[in-house]
């Protein structure tokens, strides 16, 4: 679908499309992509920040936790790849994606509602290892589902909604999770709290089913496995050099942000324990001001000047807003100007990089690829915890963003070698003919 005849690509955030039938049905995916985005950050929460809870207090040690995510990490990638490549090839009135998206947010909702309810090692294992890793990487194909529906000169300011978007999953879970410990001083009622979030989880994968319009696809099915086996094999992905870098480059981008987000909320209760409650108040809306601006300027270049030049731009800047958390220590000002600083480039980067993913994997291969860059992020996720975690050890949980800043500048070698997929023509305008010419045909 090319919307450069319908709508000037240089127009504001808000502004996406005109009001033809065509881009009405666009709004309304761009809408369920917005609450997926949602959604999929509210099950992140519960699966990574509760659920060792709900195992520790069925009687069980830590190391029982630890060993059913790594079994639920393994699958998750394993059947991430399946499903990715029976969506390529699925061909109903529904569409290829969302169909696998309802079912397995639905089955996903079930079975935490089972996990929750569980006491004995056995079921927690089969509910959160097992059964919960093939049902949510069934959801892992809405990676495809976004490239399917976003037109190429849209994808930089649409990803950079869907980014913003995301931390509302969090607030969701967090915010009654924090009041329910805060009166009751345990977390007795925590399994209350994530059977609430399954719940809204199951019913945002209806509204998206049921929002979101797929376009068609003409092309005959050539059975998934046949189709895995073609796209997988060792010279068909040398074929997809462009992709290959961008998979590797994936691995040091997945360890920066689990550098960061596997101990945000240490980190947060450290900085509301140790400083002025006042200075935040104060500084925090400013430095909230200046994020908001700079991610809306940088979401608009995505599209206008390229997605290399804001990834580059993106992860060399956002490291130093690191640095000065890192040694900003108690002083509010500085806390808040590395923020400022640090949010905004961290997440025009990585936005970046999912419109360019979204640019270069090919159309037919797509839930394919997708699933296969999760090996990526599930190893980096895996070295970024640990190597965070122990710069945190030694020296304090404000260096946790240190880490970060490490692996996003060691990922800029392999970003600059992937060519751009922007094509500008005199009119400063974005065209889908970089999209036509790094796909095969």
């Amino acid at each position: 679908m090319n919307m450069a005849s319908n709508a000037d690509s240089n127009r504001e955030m808000p502004s996406f499309v005109e009001s033809s039938p065509e881009n009405r049905t666009l709004k309304r995916s761009i809408v369920a992509l917005c609450i997926l985005s949602v959604g999929t950050q509210l099950f992140t929460e519960i699966s990574t920040s509760f659920f060792s809870t709900i195992i520790h207090s069925a009687g069980l040690n830590f190391v029982w936790a630890g060993v059913i995510n790594a079994v639920y990490l393994v699958l998750g990638i394993v059947f991430a790849i399946m499903f990715g490549a029976i969506s390529d090839d699925m061909r109903t009135r529904f569409g290829r994606r969302r169909p696998l998206i309802l079912i397995g947010i639905t089955t996903t909702a079930v079975l935490v509602s089972l996990f929750v309810n569980s006491t004995t090692f056995l079921w927690l294992f089969l509910y959160g290892g097992v059964f919960m890793a093939i049902a949510n990487s069934m959801t892992r194909v809405s990676g495809s589902l976004t490239a399917d529906v976003l037109p190429h000169e849209k994808r930089g300011r649409i990803n950079t909604l869907l980014t913003v978007m995301t931390p509302i999953g969090s607030v969701i879970v967090w915010i009654p999770s924090l009041i329910s410990v805060g009166n009751s001083g345990n977390y007795s009622n925590e399994p209350i709290v994530i059977e609430a979030g399954a719940a809204i989880y199951a019913v945002i994968g209806l509204v998206v089913f049921l929002l979101a319009k797929e376009p068609q696809v003409l092309a005959p099915p050539q059975g998934w496995m046949h189709s895995l086996a073609k796209v997988l094999n060792v010279q068909e992905l040398r074929r997809q050099k462009n992709f290959m870098k961008l998979f590797f480059a994936n691995f040091f981008v997945a360890a920066a942000d689990n550098a960061i987000f596997l101990y945000l909320f240490n980190f947060v209760g450290s900085i509301f324990n140790n400083i002025d409650i006042m200075q935040i108040a104060i500084f925090g809306p400013i430095a909230g001001a200046i994020i908001g601006v700079t991610i809306y300027f940088l979401g608009k270049a995505i599209d206008k000047t390229g997605r290399r030049l804001i990834t580059v731009l993106g992860f060399i800047v956002a490291p130093f807003g690191s640095w000065m958390i890192a040694f900003g220590g108690n002083i509010v000002p500085v806390l808040m100007f590395g923020f400022a600083i640090f949010f905004p480039f961290y997440w025009a980067g990585t936005t970046a990089v999912a419109a360019w993913s979204q640019d270069i994997v090919p159309k037919e291969a797509r839930g394919k690829l997708f699933g296969f860059i999760g090996i990526t992020s599930a190893l980096g996720s895996g070295l970024g915890g640990i190597v965070a975690g122990a710069i945190a050890d030694k020296f304090g949980i404000l260096w946790i963003f240190v880490a970060s800043a490490l692996f996003l500048w060691a990922s800029l070698p392999i970003y600059k070698l992937v060519p751009e997929t922007v094509v500008r023509t005199k009119k400063q305008k974005s065209t889908p003919l970089a999209e036509k010419s790094i796909e095969p045909q």
